[in-house]
Formats: C-alpha cells, sequence, structure tokens
C-alpha cells in the first residue's frame, strides 16, 4: 500500500481557512501533531497540526505561524470523528493549545483490541498491515525551529495518513466481524475522563503488571534512569516518587522504547508524563544504546 506524498503546508490564517473547509463534512480524518517541550512554561506546545481526509486533502498546519484558531470548529465538533494513534497524547496536546478535542477514536486501542502484536506502535501497526514500516528519525528533531526541513514536513503528513489508513483498515475488519459499534465506543475518547489523572486510570488497568528480574545489563540501565529521575525531581523541587516509580523505570529498562507511542505502553506513563519527560526519557534510552554499540 502506498501513500500520498502529497500535501499543502500552511502558514497563515487565511488558508488555513480555506484549507480546512475541505475537512468539514468528512466521515472520518487522520489527525497527528508534533510537539516540543516549551522549558520556559513548561509545557508541551503544538508545533504542527496535520490532517489527512480520506478524499486526498492533507495538510500540514503551522501552529507557530498561522495559529490553531481556524482549526477550533473541526476539532471540537463532537460529529466530527478524528481518528489518531495514541490519541490522549494528542488529545492532551490540543488541550493545552486550549481546543477541546471532541471526536477523538483512538486506533491505538483499536490495534490492540484486533492485532496480536508485540508492539502496537504505530510503526508497527503500519509495517503489519500494509508492509510499510513508518520512518521515525524525524520524531525526536527539533520542532520548535524555523523554517522546518521538508524531511520533517514529509514525516509530519505521513504520520497523518497512516493513522487514518489504519483506522479503515482496522474498522473494515471490525465490520466484517459484527464488533465495529461495540469497538469504537471503547476508541473514543471522553473528555470528562481526560481531565481525571491518567496514572490512576492506567494502573487499575493494569494493577497486577509483574516484571521479571532484570538483567545485569538492564540494571545498569535502571540506575541511568534513577540518576536521570533523581536529577530531574531536584530541578523541579519534586519528590522522586511524583517524577515516576521504579516499577516504571524497570519496564523502561526491560522494554527500551524507541518512540513516543511505545512510552504509551509502560507502566505509570500516561500522556501528559510523557509528553513532559517522554523526550528527555528517549534521549536516555538511545545514547545508552549508543554507548553498548560503541562498547562491541
Amino acid at each position: 500500500m502506498s501513500f500520498a506524498k502529497s500535501y499543502q503546508y500552511i502558514v497563515d490564517r487565511e488558508s488555513a481557512a480555506e484549507a480546512l473547509g475541505a475537512f468539514a463534512h468528512q466521515p472520518i480524518v487522520g489527525l497527528d501533531t508534533e510537539t516540543y517541550w516549551d522549558r520556559a512554561t513548561r509545557q508541551n506546545r503544538i508545533s504542527l497540526l496535520q490532517l489527512a481526509a480520506p478524499t486526498g486533502e492533507v495538510i500540514v498546519l503551522d501552529a507557530l505561524a498561522a495559529g490553531l484558531e481556524e482549526s477550533r470548529d473541526l476539532i471540537e465538533n463532537p460529529t466530527a470523528l478524528m481518528a489518531a494513534h495514541n490519541a490522549r497524547f494528542d488529545e492532551g496536546a490540543l488541550i493545552g493549545a486550549g481546543l477541546k478535542p471532541a471526536g477523538l477514536v483512538d486506533t491505538l486501542r483499536l490495534a490492540r483490541r484486533l492485532l496480536r502484536l508485540p508492539s502496537c506502535s504505530l510503526t508497527a501497526v503500519t509495517e503489519h498491515l500494509f508492509g510499510f514500516p513508518l520512518d521515525k528519525r524525524f520524531q525526536q528533531s527539533n520542532w520548535r525551529r524555523r523554517p522546518l526541513t521538508r524531511e520533517q514536513l514529509d514525516y509530519a503528513a505521513l504520520d497523518a495518513q497512516a493513522a487514518l489508513r489504519v483506522y479503515q483498515t482496522l474498522t473494515e475488519r471490525l465490520a466484517q466481524e459484527g464488533r465495529l459499534e461495540a469497538e469504537l465506543r471503547r476508541a473514543q475518547l471522553d473528555l470528562a475522563r481526560a481531565a481525571q489523572p491518567e496514572p490512576v486510570l492506567r494502573s487499575s488497568r493494569r494493577p497486577s503488571l509483574q516484571l521479571r528480574p532484570l538483567t545485569a545489563e538492564e540494571r545498569q540501565l535502571f540506575e541511568q534512569l534513577r540518576a536521570w529521575r533523581r536529577q530531574l525531581a531536584e530541578r523541579e523541587h519534586l519528590p522522586v516518587y511524583m517524577v515516576c516509580p521504579d516499577k516504571t523505570l524497570e519496564h523502561l529498562a526491560i522494554v527500551r522504547p524507541c518512540s513516543l507511542d511505545e512510552l504509551s505502553q509502560i507502566f505509570g506513563l500516561g500522556p501528559l508524563k510523557i509528553a513532559k519527560y517522554g523526550p528527555a526519557l528517549l534521549k536516555v534510552l538511545q545514547a545508552r544504546l549508543s554507548n553498548q554499540y560503541r562498547e562491541r
């Protein structure tokens, strides 16, 4: 399966208003966001909002140049379904930007209900469904810097298209099995629930997570993660347990996620913590992997 390479890069409000008109009456829209961590405000900020329609329109809206106000009617319309992979992350980013997303459907939840995969990250799901693994090299690039590179924009547009294609493929299968309505209810996000602390919700779903003993190599990584947590807690004047518990660090050391999507499957990491600490955590994990290659 191929993905369209054409898209509009929108950098002003007038063009945004015109381009968004194509999305007003779509049955489903693929959605993704690219974000960066704003150290001054200690908040995750949206750099780009990407939308993909079944009719072929794809836009990459520059939130720093054009703002997000023109997208409000679409984002806040409860009848406008928008498919996003790990939608809690995008929902948190949109809420932080002052929007109230109302029609998000989480394709990560759909994939977990339908597919038997070790990981249901977007790249794992697209590879399984379409034989097309996504290149995630640009996920951790500098999304605040302008101008963005063509490779960054191509990457951003592709993620929205991938979320849409995953939704279409999974819902077709669910319809054939007579499970579509029930699974869509499970996968749609509820804004009222989003206001509750995510770690409580996650722990209630997985209260009995049991981890095997760490290997010697994993123990070294665990200690590095503990050192990172301690430094972060000192800098933010927090007790270490408010950053994350030891079990989260142990789970990270065993699984070694390599993307923000995969962090969502780690014990104790909800969308708010992933938005705040995710990029830094991935750097620690990637640095350890690089050191191992050099040691070999």
